[in-house]
């Protein structure tokens, strides 16, 4: 195996954080260098102890710190998302215990500075899961920063599909469009993974129901989680599976190959009655400026189902579950 990329996970817990956190951790293609955090799906005060409770869920080394970011966004009042999409204390009730640890004493933005400044032009990968108010307040403070960093691969946006917030829009961006819009514009190679292709993998009941059995401590929550996920999901759209976003952004960054990409110059829209966080992708040159992304456009769903559920039972310790061939097929390619 090569050495692990050194990433930084900036989330707002939140069921489908929950569950990348827990992918990342058990991807060892991933060297998981801090959790930052920001408010989103829930606010700061809970994300933050979400996160906390959740490296104790997961066994995360205590040397990783956990770092308290913005609690709102750059230029707008705070939006509580106004559907329980998450449930209680933003888990799908899933109670966690109180962690003993503490957030780290840095804020979130200055800590990453720091870290990028440390690993210098062997650049660090960010996975951003959450609405960019924190990615967007260190490329502005700190515009040096963006030469150490490796890649921004990031959930949001909708960029050809049918917003979940609006009819345009997606909610990290719709949350804090100036944010997704600097950042999008900041020139730091970046790969967007939206909604075009988080409603394609959807994670199943039968998933789930593997989850469930695997018996381990950690598989139990995601199971309970994402069985919350799909209640709702069903009770919106009809189909008795959910989309666990995030988790496909961290896939995306351990194995890019699970996605088709498309070239294209984005931005987000953050005026308009309609079209506020709208992701606009130009992949015909409209407007005569230079690619700055990969937009993912396609997904093996299959192989993205099967890569998160092998690879949660097997790190976690879901030794009791019985592989389907499909999984089996996931697992040999893993080794």
């Amino acid at each position: 195996m090569t050495h692990p990329e050194p990433v930084v996970i900036d989330c707002d817990p939140g069921i489908d954080d929950a569950v990348a956190l827990m992918l990342a951790f058990a991807s060892p293609e991933l060297d998981v260098t801090g959790i930052t955090t920001v408010a989103g799906n829930v606010g700061i005060g809970q994300v933050v102890a979400n996160a906390l409770a959740l490296c104790d869920l997961i066994g995360v080394d205590a040397r990783v710190p956990v770092l308290r970011g913005h609690a709102g966004p750059l230029a707008r009042a705070v939006r509580v998302p106004d559907e329980p999409v998450h449930g209680a204390g933003g888990l799908g009730g899933v109670a966690l215990a109180q962690s003993a640890r503490t957030p780290h004493a840095t804020h979130a933005v200055e800590w990453l500075a720091g870290q990028l400044r440390e690993r210098g032009p062997a650049g660090t990968t960010v996975i951003a899961t959450a609405p960019l108010t924190n990615i967007a307040s260190l490329l502005h403070a700190h515009p040096e920063a963006a030469a150490s960093i490796k890649e921004i691969v990031l959930m949001g946006g909708a960029a050809f599909a049918p917003g979940n917030v609006t009819p345009s829009a997606e909610f990290n961006f719709f949350a804090d469009p100036e944010a997704a819009r600097f950042v999008t514009e900041a020139g730091v190679p970046l790969r967007i993974v939206g909604l075009d292709v988080t409603r394609k993998a959807l994670t199943t009941r039968d998933d789930i129901a593997q989850l469930l059995a695997g018996g381990a401590p950690v598989t139990d929550a995601a199971g309970r989680m994402l069985a919350h996920l799909a209640t709702r999901y069903e009770q919106r759209h009809g189909v008795a599976a959910c989309a666990v976003h995030d988790a496909l952004a961290v896939a995306a960054a351990v194995r890019p190959g699970l996605i088709e990409w498309t070239d294209a110059w984005v931005t987000v829209e953050c005026g308009g009655e309609f079209s506020r966080g709208k992701l606009i992708a130009d992949v015909h040159g409209r407007t005569g400026l230079p690619h700055n992304a990969k937009i993912a456009t396609g997904v093996d769903t299959a192989a993205f189902r099967a890569f998160l559920t092998s690879r949660l039972l097997r790190h976690y310790g879901g030794a009791t579950r019985t592989a389907t061939a499909t999984d089996q097929r996931s697992v040999t390619s893993d080794q």
